[in-house]
């Protein structure tokens, strides 16, 4: 009897073994998985004709040096533009009907609720790679509550919603929580920080309506947000050690929602006038877009010194994947991405060893990235993913000894309900969701 069990036991330990052997796919040189340290940054709203002009005027040295060190190009965005559909289908890469993310709400029981990570039916990038052993931090990305047991830590979105009165977990593990800076400033600081990086001194639009001043009012509290959020990436990064890191900041898409009603009224009048009559040329385009730069271009300096912050604490060898989830465009006679029936274009930046220099691609989709990361780290692509691997972005020494691979799905057991759920952050999110526009 002991015989058969150390038999089976024997045969257990080959085949988990063997599986084990194939699953993390060795470096043919080495014997070993290879694993690439990836820091994966989303800027909500990023924009490449309101990054030109302070890109040419030497304003942005941290994405120019990952740009010219790296490949970068236009990231096609997708119709619904709303940031939990595209964020999802990014950290996916698969279309709504099949991740199961469609909106900024859901219902439960007849109430409107924020959507949640449950509603999610298919595996993220972070599952995937806690799959295979890869250790991942994510912090804010859309949809990541309630936080999910990954192999490394979560800091859900909800943290930059969560006041002291609540009590529901945004961390994995929930002790984390404790280590997170609070989303908070004074005033005064939050006025010095303006006047830092040159954003309007007064907030006080030209153009002005209930939606556009709550948001103006709700400002200091979305900069807070970011502002939290970057102090958190430093502190984890500090006391935790990850393969690949992800994370989400919102301050240009809030920013640019707001800033564009700066602009000035007769300017906007005439190009409004342009656009009813079929007036309205690509060198007015190029000068909206000019002087949007001038009001907007602080807040895209803000965010180099943010990525900054990983670069510095980068090592040579780690790689970069920059992306947004879509641009913004002067159309309709506003600046904005939603109800467009082709949305602006998002921005995407792919800089490391494994990636080809200074090289512009074309074709890149929000589908594109999952696959593109899980093949940086040596895992297969998903048959049943939508999106494909940028292989035009690697140099041919990678691609020569990393021949792509796919299964058939990264999605096992039983399917996901797919079910919403209440919290008590619920109508605070709600109520920032009408502030920007998202949902009335």
């Amino acid at each position: 009897m002991k015989s058969k069990r150390w038999m089976f036991a024997a045969a257990i330990c080959f085949i988990a073994g063997a599986f084990s052997w194939w699953y993390l796919r060795p470096n043919p040189e080495t014997g070993m998985p290879t694993r690439q340290k990836v820091f994966l940054i989303g800027f909500d709203g990023a924009s490449w004709n309101l990054m030109q002009g302070p890109l040419k005027e030497g304003k942005l040295p941290n994405f120019q040096r990952l740009i010219e060190s790296g490949t970068s190009g236009p990231l096609k965005s997708f119709v619904p533009t709303k940031s939990p559909v595209l964020w999802t289908t990014i950290a996916t890469g698969k279309v709504p009907s099949k991740h199961g993310i469609g909106s900024f709400t859901a219902e439960v029981n007849g109430k409107t609720v924020p959507v949640s990570g449950t509603q999610r039916v298919t595996k993220a990038f972070w599952n995937i790679l806690s799959d295979y052993g890869v250790r991942v931090g994510v912090v804010n990305w859309w949809v990541t509550w309630p936080p999910e047991r990954i192999n490394g830590f979560m800091v859900s979105d909800r943290y930059r919603s969560v006041s002291k009165k609540d009590k529901a977990v945004i961390t994995f593990p929930e002790e984390l929580a404790k280590e997170l800076p609070k989303i908070s400033i004074s005033m005064n600081r939050y006025l010095e920080e303006r006047r830092k990086f040159g954003l309007p001194e007064k907030l006080k639009p030209q153009a002005s309506s209930k939606m556009i001043d709550q948001l103006a009012a709700d400002y200091k509290g979305y900069w807070a947000q970011d502002r939290a959020v970057r102090d958190s990436c430093r502190r984890l990064l500090a006391s935790r050690n990850v393969e690949v890191f992800a994370v989400i900041f919102r301050i240009i898409d809030v920013s640019s929602h707001l800033f564009w009603t700066y602009l000035d009224l007769d300017l906007i009048a005439d190009m409004r006038s342009k656009t009813e009559s079929g007036n309205l040329t690509e060198d007015d385009m190029r000068m909206i877009d000019t002087e949007f730069t001038k009001i907007i271009g602080p807040i895209y300096v803000y965010s180099d010194r943010i990525l900054g912050d990983f670069i510095h604490r980068a090592g040579k060898d780690a790689h970069f994947i920059v992306i947004s989830d879509h641009g913004f465009k002067f159309e309709e006679g506003r600046y904005g991405h939603s109800s467009m029936k082709q949305p602006p274009d998002g921005i995407i930046i792919l800089s490391g060893p494994s990636f080809r220099k200074n090289y512009r691609i074309t074709g890149a989709t929000l589908l594109d990235i999952t696959p593109t990361l899980l093949y940086l780290e040596n895992i297969p692509a998903a048959r049943d993913m939508d999106g494909k691997i940028l292989v035009d972005a690697f140099t041919q020494e990678f691609l020569k000894k990393n021949t792509p691979e796919l299964v058939v799905s990264h999605d096992k057991g039983p399917k996901k309900k797919g079910e919403a759920r209440e919290s008590e952050m619920d109508e605070e999110i709600l109520e920032d969701l009408k502030a920007l526009g998202y949902i009335n």
